[in-house]
């Protein structure tokens, strides 16, 4: 952040230019060590600030990734607040912060109109204005000094959300001409007619996309649960897919920029992919630190590049409910059961916990048992690959089927398909909990 006009060693307040001795003392004693606690207390505030958003405008955050771009926009912008109460320095002098930037840009490409970026300074400006009070009414000794305080702060924190949603409005509409202008839109505007199946003409589509279509495919989707403390996302994620589709032996990559956080991407190639290239692809733990993938099952031509896009997109959808369950890279094969049965999460959870009873505990053990019995009805009831699998003694298999089956109080004879089915969710479990609780 930029602050021409601190003081020296931050020893007094540089906004406004003349301030009574008594202000300056509240400063000092009161407003310092809160702006202290506030920068602490971002990631809370942040938090508090995206759940309602969350509440009152769902149509901007359709995933969970949308929220953690407007998550770290609104920290970068608490902490740039905190350290400008705390240096005395000037709210109305400052760069946006890059994740705010990138959150507009995000938010460009998607559409969303620039009410709605305000509306969320507005939002987020309230929560923080509550928590400062909060602490200001709590530390004040008398009402002269609450006053002097409630004074100083809303000054600050006012002239700074008004600079920053003035600044953020030329960044929208510099940002909006440009893209615009540029090829992006147009290749947006042919992915979505590509994917609602509005484009159905393969040399029409690839001159739009300016990429050819009429090859063998294998989509990717790339993420980030968080953005990176330090670097661009999106080179972080550009050279996760360039590393995939290496893996996966393609002459060409395209790649398409949905959300600040995440990249869909296409590799391609004439001939067909092999597909145990495919399967096993980031197995190795090739992509850097915390991103993550899914991929599509390979196709050909327009509708392969469609349906295998839907197809990284719901193992996306299933790798984020499974959290930390879920491996690096998530293919669209190993997943398509609980894809398709997690579309209701309110009745995918209640299927789940029905059929497997206790064995749904959270607990790890727990959990290893269940994955242990999964994996041992996958394999026709072969201990030899159930155990070479897991990478354990074909005893311990047993074992722990044994013990699965004391939890459930029935042998494994019976209800099969009902047992395999809830089984292929349970990974997904405490993410269809988190995303139906409102629901009940």
């Amino acid at each position: 952040m930029n602050r021409p006009g601190v003081a020296a060693g931050g020893s007094g307040i540089e906004w406004p230019p003349v301030v009574p001795a008594a202000a300056q003392r509240v400063w000092s004693d009161m407003l310092r060590p809160i702006a202290r606690e506030l920068r602490r207390s971002a990631p809370m505030l942040t938090a508090q600030a995206v759940d309602r958003m969350r509440v009152e405008m769902p149509a901007l955050y359709p995933d969970p990734h949308t929220a953690e771009e407007s998550g770290g926009s609104i920290r970068a912008h608490v902490v740039q607040l905190a350290e400008t109460i705390e240096n005395g320095s000037d709210p109305r002098r400052f760069d946006i912060p890059e994740p705010g930037l990138s959150l507009i840009r995000s938010r460009v490409r998607r559409q969303v109109p620039l009410s709605e970026i305000m509306r969320l300074y507005r939002m987020a400006q309230e929560r923080v204005w509550q928590w400062m009070f909060a602490g200001i009414t709590a530390t004040a000794r008398d009402a002269a000094e609450l006053a002097a305080a409630l004074e100083l702060a809303t000054g600050w924190l006012f002239a700074y959300t008004d600079a920053a949603m003035i600044r953020a409005e030329r960044a929208y509409e510099v940002e909006y001409e440009g893209w615009m202008r540029s090829a992006a839109a147009a290749q947006t505007a042919a992915i979505a007619d590509i994917l609602a199946e509005r484009e159905r003409d393969a040399a029409r589509a690839s001159t739009r996309l300016r990429y050819e279509v009429n090859r063998h495919h294998v989509a990717i989707v790339v993420w980030l649960d968080r953005a990176p403390d330090t670097g661009d996302a999106q080179a972080l994620l550009g050279e996760a897919v360039t590393e995939l589709a290496r893996r996966i032996g393609a002459e060409h990559t395209f790649t398409h920029h949905p959300g600040a956080l995440v990249l869909a991407g296409w590799a391609s190639g004439r001939e067909p992919f092999s597909p145990s290239v495919v399967e096993g692809v980031g197995r190795a733990g090739t992509l850097p630190a915390g991103v993550r993938a899914a991929l599509g099952e390979p196709g050909h031509g327009l509708s392969g590049f469609r349906r295998g896009h839907l197809e990284a997109e719901h193992a996306r959808r299933v790798a984020t409910l499974a959290g930390a369950r879920a491996e690096p890279v998530t293919h669209y094969r190993e997943i398509a059961v609980a894809a398709l049965c997690t579309a209701d999460p309110v009745q995918a959870r209640a299927f789940v916990t029905r059929v497997l009873g206790p064995l749904a505990a959270p607990d790890e053990n727990t959990f290893r048992l269940a994955l242990t019995l999964a994996v041992y009805l996958e394999e026709n009831r072969s201990r030899r690959r159930a155990a070479d699998r897991l990478t354990v003694h074909p005893n311990t298999v047993s074992y722990r089927v044994q013990q699965a089956e004391a939890i459930l109080g029935r042998g494994t004879d019976t209800g099969v398909l009902e047992l395999q089915v809830a089984l292929a969710i349970l990974p997904s479990l405490s993410g269809l909990t988190a995303v139906s609780a409102p629901d009940l």
